[in-house]
């Protein structure tokens, strides 16, 4: 490894990045980072976890007492896309494709919101399969629906998140709201979807939620999402795995390698289901079309823990640039 990679790493470490996927907002604001330097020249020892949803002190959200979903929710109709495992995608959120040409790609995730129903027939008509992209656990004040949220749908903001609060998903309203949405995939002919943020109780979120109430959620989703004859996955949210496996398609993975938690997310390979997994091995700040060294690139994608995972490489930003895993 060499001394850049060394370094990038160190910092990788020291300051994780989200686990979230919606579309990056960095701020950067001089008296906020003054204080941590404060903060770290004092050695208070607050791990530094800028921009990643931290985990809750209270326990009440644990996913050790969450109840598996079976019987007639656990039911997948023959007509959904099941994906399987070692497929390739690209993963674009930063803005519409713009490229829709054959780049031998299996499997998009993009947008639901930003990318035209004209997008999404011309990446349909290359061979790909297309996954949409929307935040079912989180309002952002730039979506067009933002106006039909109620207050009392809205928790805590979410941390280094500016325009972002978690949503209370026991809600009759915020579940409307998410029908809509998937009603919108129907119309745009997605074949399947990526609900992010669903993981609210492993954060401070300020409505107590729990992890039965991530499970009950999932099971909801996964259940509208196939009465559409959509796909459906479940992103990040390791806990929950066992309880939810039956009823998602597919994971999306961010970063289990630098978390070390790659082996969690191993039983959707052992159903033969692919877990779509990216790492953002630049860090928060740097989004280039400058691909990462040999060594770094050999780590990532030779990583045991992830073998049977389709890898790719990308700028935090999620812009156009990829840099690909071969095969394993």
């Amino acid at each position: 490894m060499t001394a850049d990679d060394k370094a990038m790493l160190a910092h990788s470490q020291a300051q994780p990045t989200s686990r979230r996927t919606v579309r990056r907002r960095f701020i950067v604001i001089g008296a906020i980072a003054m204080v941590l330097v404060i903060a770290l020249a004092v050695g208070l020892g607050i791990g530094l976890t800028v921009g990643r949803p931290t985990g809750n002190s209270d326990s009440s959200g644990s996913a050790a007492s969450a109840t598996p979903i079976s019987g007639a929710d656990s039911e997948v109709p023959a007509s959904v896309w099941k994906p399987t495992s070692g497929l390739t995608w690209n993963y674009n959120l930063h803005a519409a494709v713009q490229d829709t040409s054959n780049q031998g790609i299996d499997v998009w995730d993009i947008d639901l919101v930003d990318n035209s129903a004209s997008t999404i027939k011309a990446l349909q008509d290359q061979g790909s399969k297309v996954i949409c992209y929307f935040s079912a656990g989180s309002y952002e004040d730039w979506r067009p629906d933002k106006g039909e949220f109620q207050d009392s749908d809205l928790g805590h903001d979410l941390d280094g998140w500016p325009g972002e609060k978690w949503l209370n998903i026991n809600s009759d309203n915020v579940r409307r709201i998410m029908e809509a949405r998937l009603d919108m995939a129907v119309d745009k002919k997605c074949d399947g979807v990526d609900p992010d943020n669903i993981d609210g109780f492993d954060n401070d979120n300020g409505l107590d939620l729990t992890a039965q109430d991530s499970v009950n959620y999932i099971a909801f989703l996964a259940k509208a999402a196939h009465n559409r004859n959509l796909s459906i996955g479940l992103k990040n949210a390791g806990s929950i795995i066992p309880d939810v496996l039956d009823v998602v398609q597919f994971s999306v993975n961010e970063q289990c390698l630098q978390y070390d938690e790659c082996d969690t997310f191993r039983a959707f390979i052992d159903q033969d289901k692919p877990v779509f997994h990216v790492e953002y091995p630049k860090g928060d700040d740097t989004n280039n079309n400058l691909s990462v060294s040999t060594s770094r690139f050999d780590d990532i994608c030779d990583a045991s823990s992830a073998q049977g995972f389709s890898t790719i490489i990308k700028n935090m930003d999620l812009d156009a640039w990829t840099q690909e895993c071969p095969k394993s």
